[in-house]
Parts: structure tokens; sequence; C-alpha cells
């Protein structure tokens, strides 16, 4: 049922096996597996976000230029920094929702934002005008939901002792730089897809080099959200793991 503390025992990076953590106290092994589980799919929470972000970077310009040939580079950058902009907006608001109700509910509503935001710059070729202004808003949208940085890397500070801490907010930000570099890779699988397609036309929808991407981001997200649904638990211990019986928001 639980391990006790083995002085000079290393944590593996990870946090694999409940055997090989030091112990300050009694710990089940359902309560350590549970725990890690969640903070294993906060680390696919995070790399999604970021290949989120890197999936289309390549490819915005020249969709850009394709549905709106009034856009200019000036406006590029905005649409580039829209990202940025939505994040910074977000990321206080995700955080102090988290402060109050379970995290559960910000990470599936910014998710939820990321998903539309996917869906949205699927289809900013069919308005007969201002395309361009569709695409920034489906960029600054992705920013916002792109917010749950903040709750990812606070769960994880909460739900690990002081010896887990380091490890696992290195594997957080190792997923954000994985999901930087393999956006553009993964966008390059799509290249053979070209410019022209397929046409979906019961719903309007141009399966291109430029929209699958973002539809890929789109199922994943929604992958992500029912992963959070059945996994993700309430789990906050202190700097010695020992589990916190005072939250106020049971699941």
């Amino acid at each position: 049922m639980a391990g006790l503390q083995i002085e000079g025992e290393e944590e593996p990076l990870l946090g694999d096996t409940p055997g090989s953590r030091e112990w300050d106290i009694l710990e089940t092994e359902e309560h350590y597996k549970s725990r890690w589980r969640s903070i294993r799919i906060l680390y696919l929470t995070m790399f999604l976000s970021s290949v989120g972000f890197s999936i289309v970077i390549l490819s915005i310009w020249p969709y850009l230029q394709k549905i709106d040939q009034t856009a200019d580079t000036r406006f590029l950058g905005w649409v580039i920094a829209s990202y940025s902009l939505g994040q910074m907006v977000a990321s206080p608001i995700f955080g102090l929702w988290s402060n109050y109700r379970p995290r559960k509910e910000p990470l599936i509503v910014s998710i939820f934002i990321s998903v539309a935001a996917n869906c949205l710059y699927a289809y900013v070729h069919i308005p007969a005008s201002h395309n361009k202004y569709y695409m920034l808003v489906a960029r600054g949208l992705l920013g916002i939901g792109a917010g749950n940085v903040a709750v990812v890397r606070s769960y994880t500070a909460g739900a690990t002792s002081l010896q887990e801490r380091t490890s696992s907010m290195a594997n957080i930000s190792m997923c954000q730089a994985l999901g930087f570099i393999l956006g553009p890779v993964f966008q390059t699988c799509f290249a053979f897809i070209g410019e022209k397609g397929v046409t979906w036309d019961v719903i309007k929808l141009r399966i291109n080099m430029y929209t699958t991407p973002v539809l890929l981001s789109a199922f994943l997200g929604i992958l992500n959200i029912i992963l959070i649904l059945a996994i993700l638990r309430e789990h906050r211990v202190d700097d010695s793991g020992r589990q916190c019986k005072n939250i106020n928001f049971e699941e």
C-alpha cells in the first residue's frame, strides 16, 4: 500500500514507480499513480498547445495571401502577434480561475477555445470579404486557449513534492519545446495534399495543405479534453509530499 523514505535514493525523471521515490510519509500506491497520471496528461496538454501554435506558422503567409489579397506583411505581423497577445491576456484569467475552482474547468474551457479557433481557421476562406480579419481572430483565440500554460504549471507545482518539482517542471518545458519544434514537421507531412486538395461540399470544408494541420490539431484537442475528463484528478501535496486535505472542491 505504501513506501517508506530511503536516504540517497533519487527520483526518476518521470516518476515512474512509487518504489523509486524518496518517501517522507506514507502514500498509497493508488494515490501515487493517480497523481502521476494527472501530471502526465498535463505534459500532453502542454505539448499539444505548443503544436497548435507552430503547426501552421510556416504556411500562414501563403494562406493569408490566398484568402485575402489585401493582406500585407504588416498585417501578417499582427496575425503572428495576436497569438501572444491572446495568451498574455488569458493566462492570468485562467490562473485566477484555477485558484478558486477545480483546475479541470479552465483547462477544458481553454482547450475548447483552441479547438474552436482551429475550426475557424479552417473556414476563413468562406466569407466574401475581410477574410484576413477572421484569420486574425482565429489566431488570437488560439492564443487565448494557450493561456492554460499558467494552469498547467501551477497544477504541476502543487501536485509535486519539492524533490519532484524540478524534474516535473523540466518535463513541462521539454514538452513545450518539442511542440514548437515538431509542429512544422507535422505540417510538412501534409504538403503532399497541395493547395487545392479536396472540398467537402456538405459542410463547405476545404481539406488542403493549409487546413489539414489545424483540423488535426482540433481533433487532438478534443482527444485531450476527453483524457482530462477521464483521468485528471485534483492532487495537492506539500513540499514533503504530504497530501493536502483542505481542498474545497472535491470531485
